[in-house]
């Protein structure tokens, strides 16, 4: 079995930004981190604790994934938008016709609606390839962008909620120092990714 550091990671970082605003606001939890100090055994307690607020964190990440859907500026927006595109024209073009050519689909249409089936089954080829590490690499780093903007859009709202209206500055500070440039940097690696997948396609051998 192959251990892999990122799935704990990229749960318990995002998991962690609401763990200690609770910690903080919350006197019961608060009693849990020692101000003296933070033993072995109460900071293994801080680890659980955020590893399952992570994936509740996480869930509010695919929750902003389906609002960027229905506002029309989701991930799939970027590449049926001409000026948006993370490809050239002529690479757009040419991936189309490979794409229709390799499916033997000449009549295929490629949408939002078919773009993550279609994503996943040029994934699949280019896996077997052993031609997926920058997509990877990508993947990951969009993941832990999405995770952490959730987790700082719920320490915010905990913040105003637990600290009342006299912690706005706080809760606003955390939304522009977090959650503002890491929903940028989010979208670039899903930009960077899309251009990648189609790269690696477009030179992938028949």
């Amino acid at each position: 079995m192959n251990f892999d550091a990122y799935e704990f990671v990229a749960v318990i970082i995002p998991g962690a930004l609401p763990t200690l605003a609770a910690s903080l606001l919350i006197p019961e939890v608060a009693a849990v981190l020692s101000t003296e100090g933070v033993e072995l055994g109460e900071f293994g307690i801080f680890l659980i604790v955020s590893f399952v607020v992570g994936h509740v964190v996480h869930m509010f990440g695919n929750g902003i994934e389906a609002l960027e859907d229905r506002l029309g500026v989701g991930r799939s927006s970027l590449l049926f938008s001409p000026a948006r595109r993370p490809v050239s024209p002529d690479q757009w073009v040419r991936f189309e016709q490979v794409l229709r050519a390799r499916t033997n689909a000449p009549g295929a249409d490629l949408s939002h609606e078919t773009w993550f089936s279609t994503a996943r089954e040029i994934y699949s080829q280019l896996n077997a390839e052993g031609r997926t590490r920058r997509l990877d690499i990508f993947t990951r780093t969009y993941g832990l962008c999405r995770g952490m903007v959730a987790g700082s859009l719920l320490t915010s709202l905990l913040i105003l909620l637990l600290g009342g209206l006299v912690k706005w500055h706080l809760a606003l500070l955390v939304f522009g120092l977090i959650a503002v440039p890491l929903y940028i940097r989010m979208r670039r690696f899903s930009a960077l990714y899309a251009g990648e997948l189609i790269s690696q396609y477009l030179t992938l051998k028949q």
